[in-house]
């Protein structure tokens, strides 16, 4: 860090420095605490998002197993091509504590058996009850993705504004208090200084005031 000249200019940035320092940690800690707050609730919704994921999943694959077997491959596979669609989502940034958190779209994926495409008419229970289930796994990812892409951007926030308030309290804070403690320390000594010269020049005054002749004792032209 470059040092500067040492005056009271000097000082006086040096403190007004300290004290933006003192404050911005501050503000950073009260920062940390509510995105803190964030990140737990949402680890908890992470963890309930997760669960139904697996639980949609397990309940996808035993009814597909069981469409498998009743109906075979190639009428399921059948089904599935025709149930096919295009799924857009919007995906936005949310502005949370000062941070740009992104949020995913959540909607509906389950659709009605009319919407699916295929007549329901001759269609197996089984078939179309694995579709639902899947659309229900979808439902389920997005959820999941959702949550877990603000758990991440908020916990890399978190360990950003760490650093950073380490930085200030461990470097640039005890940095800080040293070169003001000097200056200081350089300037009492130029006050004493000032003092003890000012001193000296009273005795010398004084002292040749007294050693001065009295005119009076010595008048002229004797």
């Amino acid at each position: 860090m470059e040092q500067g000249g040492q005056t009271r200019i000097e000082l006086l940035n040096l403190k007004a420095r300290h004290g933006v320092a003192l404050g911005g940690v501050q503000l950073m800690k009260s920062k940390r605490e509510a995105l803190m707050r964030d990140f737990f609730r949402l680890m908890k919704d992470v963890v309930d998002t997760r669960s139904n994921l697996t639980t949609e999943t397990e309940q996808a694959a035993n009814t597909l197993f069981l469409a498998l077997g009743t109906t075979g491959k190639d009428a399921l596979s059948s089904a599935a091509l025709a149930c096919k669609r295009d799924i857009s989502l919007e995906i936005y940034i949310k502005n949370v504590w000062g941070v740009n958190v992104p949020e995913i779209e959540e909607k509906p994926m389950v659709r009605s058996i009319e919407a699916r495409g295929p007549s329901p008419v001759g269609e197996e229970f089984l078939v179309n009850e694995t579709a639902r289930s899947f659309e229900r796994v979808l439902e389920a990812i997005l959820a999941t993705a959702a949550r877990e892409s603000r758990l991440k951007r908020i916990g890399e926030e978190i360990y950003t504004t760490t650093r950073r308030v380490n930085a200030l309290e461990e470097l640039l804070i005890p940095s800080l208090r040293k070169r003001i403690r000097n200056i200081e320390r350089s300037l009492e000594e130029r006050e004493r200084e000032e003092v003890f010269r000012l001193k000296r020049f009273k005795m010398r005054q004084g002292s040749k005031t007294a050693t001065k002749p009295d005119p009076e004792y010595f008048p002229l032209g004797r």
